[in-house]
């Protein structure tokens, strides 16, 4: 009976023990399926065609009503803001705006916030935004549209668009003369990028009343004037009345999207208006035709996840997102050559103000929010999508290699003193001796050391928290320092206390290999996580990440030691900064291939460091949660990971009672006993 009883021959056991001697094989098998299931969905046969999931939206597609009128006033009102503009180098013509925007009948009003800078010692910025609502004249205030125009002065380093403010003043002067509207048009203009934007959203939605002034680093302010419920928002960016393309920017917060019937409506009316649109589209002179379909659907995707996965918005509209609320940009850019659409003078601006009524049309007709299509999904073309059911697999596929490599590290965890002994690598004729004192072993099971592994879990979850808090201590903050040299000394100095660690701390027997299990169900469930709120984060951090992991072992007996050096450089190569510096180096190379090497590295240096304290500040001011993963995630995982292949243990001798004497030492007396307690 105790042959039947045997668990060494069941099938369980063996299936086991036939995976586990495989388990690198099948974990690469799994890394390969997911990788290719990825390439495979830029092929028309794995993605599907666009459509309009909400009929409500049909109404923007019926004849525009604007005329050649709204064009000649967006020209006026370009010539008289350009002649303000010589006059406002560095700030913005508020005066000018409101009175525009009194002159053609809007409920006017002035947002004023401030920025407490959190490396500028105390020191303030102060903003304000102008907006003017227009009251739905069929309903009451209970739902609103925001159209948003950003302005940049005239010192601005990035692009001129100037022609954003004209354009939309002369789309809410035609919306006033029309009495259609069921919702309130709210027509904002914002200054200084992102964060005017992102005050007016805190203001509008919560404002003051449950801030602590004293700790918040922006102060949002409070608003003279509401209006009702924010459906949805669309953001303009005009570089000039005379365009050429727009390109549909539609990447959010923390990689959010918007609702793919948004993209669709705004990609059909585009159409309708014979404009060219599209997302990520190239002027037209740089529109290369040489790849096939393959190709450019496959870039397309890769452009979509690498803009996705920094968290940052591409516009304005990407801060709405965190609201619920559907928004996206329409940047239009200018003609090479000044020569007017279709041939008629003096009307460039007619096909885009078209559209934009157009949009406002469809959105004015919502009887409630979008909800009908995707809000995840990657474009493979402007008419061809993935959706999440599609794309998930694939790092389903990767991660899984994290969960089933866990699951036979536990099984072939040491169970009993007798196995102990074993994976303490004992020849065997100290094995067949010390059988003979089995009776003399502790019959109980082998106590795995969860107390030290937990602790040591907290240590490493500690630096992480560690390097979100301290680059904002006010003792950090009087260092005379710049923000990037500060935040990355923190991170460096916190990155080498997790790279010593290992030799300080070495676990108890056991402990290295319950250590493995932890680390991968935590990596394998933070991937997780982080692919379902941001898949192109995610994906790309398993694609660099996964055959790293699968390569790595506790058990130096099953690993070369040409692999196991191998394996401790890679890691080292995964520290985070040095991952950021190594994208940051590649984008250099790429932007600038005329300078020579050695000032291309230092320029990409420079920029990792200012990349960490931007993303510290994106953090604590837009909530951007990018610097937050890396510091509280991937930094603790790299630091188990380099403990892993550094596979230092506590000798299993330190569990084993001998004599004193150097005759019983464990390589030369076999009868050593397990100690009782």
């Amino acid at each position: 009976m105790g042959l039947l009883s045997d668990p060494s021959i069941s099938t369980q056991s063996k299936l086991v023990d036939g995976l586990a001697r495989h388990v690198r094989k099948v974990c690469y098998a799994l890394y390969v399926a997911g990788v290719a299931w990825f390439f495979c969905l830029a092929l028309p046969e794995f993605n599907h065609g666009t459509y309009l999931s909400e009929n409500a939206l049909s109404p923007g597609l019926v004849y525009p009503e604007i005329r050649i009128d709204a064009n000649r006033l967006a020209i006026q009102l370009l010539e008289e803001l350009q002649r303000e503009r010589k006059d406002h180098l560095s700030t913005t013509p508020h005066a000018w705006i409101a009175a525009k925007m009194n002159e053609f009948g809007l409920e006017t009003h002035t947002h004023n916030y401030t920025l407490r800078y959190p490396f500028g010692g105390g020191k303030e910025y102060h903003g304000k935004n102008i907006y003017g609502i227009l009251r739905a004249p069929r309903i009451a205030s209970t739902e609103g549209i925001v159209f948003a125009a950003p302005y940049r002065a005239a010192s601005s380093v990035h692009s001129d668009i100037a022609a954003s403010v004209p354009l939309l003043l002369a789309f809410a002067d035609f919306a006033r003369r029309k009495n259609y509207w069921a919702k309130d048009l709210i027509f904002l203009v914002t200054e200084q990028e992102q964060l005017g934007m992102q005050a007016w959203l805190e203001a509008y939605h919560d404002g003051d009343r449950d801030l602590d002034v004293s700790k918040a680093y922006l102060r949002p302010g409070n608003l003279p004037a509401r209006a009702g419920s924010l459906q949805a928002a669309l953001n303009i960016e005009v570089q000039d009345l005379e365009i050429d393309h727009v390109d549909v920017r539609i990447e959010g917060l923390n990689g959010k999207l918007p609702n793919l019937d948004m993209f669709n409506l705004v990609q059909r009316i585009m159409a309708r208006e014979g404009i060219t649109s599209g997302y990520k589209q190239a002027p037209r002179k740089k529109r290369r035709h040489s790849q096939s379909h393959f190709e450019q659907n496959l870039r397309q995707m890769l452009t979509m996840l690498a803009s996705q996965s920094s968290g940052v918005p591409t516009g304005n509209h990407g801060l709405f997102h965190r609201y619920r609320i559907d928004a996206l940009t329409i940047a239009a850019n200018r003609r090479a050559t000044h020569a007017t659409l279709k041939g008629s003078p003096g009307s460039a601006a007619v096909p885009l103000l078209k559209a934009i009524e157009g949009i406002a049309r469809s959105l004015n007709n919502l009887l409630e929010r979008f909800h009908q299509s995707f809000f995840f999904y990657v474009l493979v073309n402007n008419d061809r999508y993935i959706s999440i059911g599609d794309y998930m697999p694939a790092l389903v596929a990767l991660v899984a290699c994290a969960f089933l490599k866990a699951y036979l590290t536990w099984s072939t965890l040491p169970a009993t003193n007798a196995e102990l002994e074993r994976a303490a690598g004992w020849p065997k004729e100290q094995e067949q001796v010390a059988e003979v004192e089995q009776e003399n072993l502790d019959p109980d099971k082998f106590e795995l050391p969860y107390g030290s592994v937990l602790i040591y879990l907290t240590a490493t979850l500690l630096i992480g928290f560690l390097c979100n808090v301290l680059p904002l201590q006010q003792y950090f903050l009087e260092i005379p320092m710049g923000a990037a040299p500060l935040t990355t000394s923190v991170l460096s100095f916190l990155s080498l206390i997790g790279f010593i660690l290992p030799f300080v701390v070495v676990l108890p027997p056991g402990g290295l290999e319950l250590l493995h299990v932890a680390f991968l169900l935590i990596y394998g469930c933070a991937l997780i996580v982080i692919g379902l709120l941001n898949f192109a984060l995610g994906f790309f951090a398993a694609v660099l990440t996964v055959p790293l992991v699968i390569a790595l072992e506790t058990k130096e007996e099953n690993t070369r030691s040409t692999l196991r050096n191998t394996i401790r450089l890679a890691t080292l190569a995964m520290n985070p900064m040095m991952v950021i510096y190594v994208i940051v180096l590649a984008m250099t190379l790429y932007q600038f291939p005329e300078l020579p090497l050695q000032k291309i590295m230092l320029r990409a240096a420079t920029a990792a460091m200012d990349a960490s304290a931007y993303g510290l500040i994106d953090s604590v001011i837009y909530g951007n949660w990018l610097y937050f993963v890396i510091c509280t995630i991937f930094l603790p995982l790299w630091i188990i990971c380099w403990t892993l292949s550094l596979s230092k243990r506590r000798d299993y001798a330190d569990y084993l009672d001998f004599d004193e004497s150097p005759s019983t030492s464990p390589q030369t007396h076999p009868q050593a006993k397990v100690k009782t307690n």
